[in-house]
């Protein structure tokens, strides 16, 4: 009995000595909110609506991956959507464990103009790894998906989506 007491008080002496390395801490500090402009010079606030919408319509082509509302005389664009992503834990056998978080969209089109803001909020969708969002080395893939968006958005305010592409012919 003696000798089990003393071993439990060794296993929680050192594991006051285990810390969790910097990379594996949840964020804190880290940017949250993406904020991108667009220039397009030339185009109406109609158009650009309308192109922001096709890409969204592409690219979350199921209707369970982002809720909308759309107001086409504001040239607005409000939604929420799953960004997916990785969690990475150190093991050969499993390298990384599927995951998501929420974010928010916000499109606002104007004339010869536009701007699109992305941002991650704490919370994760059903069914998810566990994590409301993703540790800090497990965070850079969250800002590659917000900037594959943004760019996918801007391809589309030049007319260089894929629905502009199947047009010319």
């Amino acid at each position: 009995m003696m000798k089990r007491v003393i071993a439990s008080a060794m296993v929680l002496a050192l594991m006051g000595c285990v810390t969790i390395p910097l990379d594996q801490m949840p964020i804190t500090t880290e940017k949250r909110e993406f904020t991108y402009e667009y220039a397009a010079p030339g185009k109406s606030k109609k158009e650009l609506f309308k192109d922001a919408k096709n890409y969204f319509a592409m690219s979350y082509g199921n209707s369970k991956e982002v809720s909308r509302l759309e107001d086409q005389d504001q040239g607005t664009i409000i939604g929420k959507a799953v960004a997916e992503w990785n969690l990475s834990n150190n093991s050969l056998l499993i390298p990384h464990i599927p995951c998501a978080s929420n974010y928010n969209i916000i499109f606002i089109a104007k004339d010869e103009r536009a701007r699109l803001q992305l941002t991650l909020v704490e919370g994760a969708p059903m069914l998810s790894c566990g994590w409301t969002s993703p540790p800090k080395r497990d965070y850079p893939q969250i800002v590659e998906q917000f900037n594959r968006i943004a760019d996918g958005v801007g391809s589309a305010i030049k007319n260089q989506s894929a629905v502009d592409r199947l047009k010319n012919f």
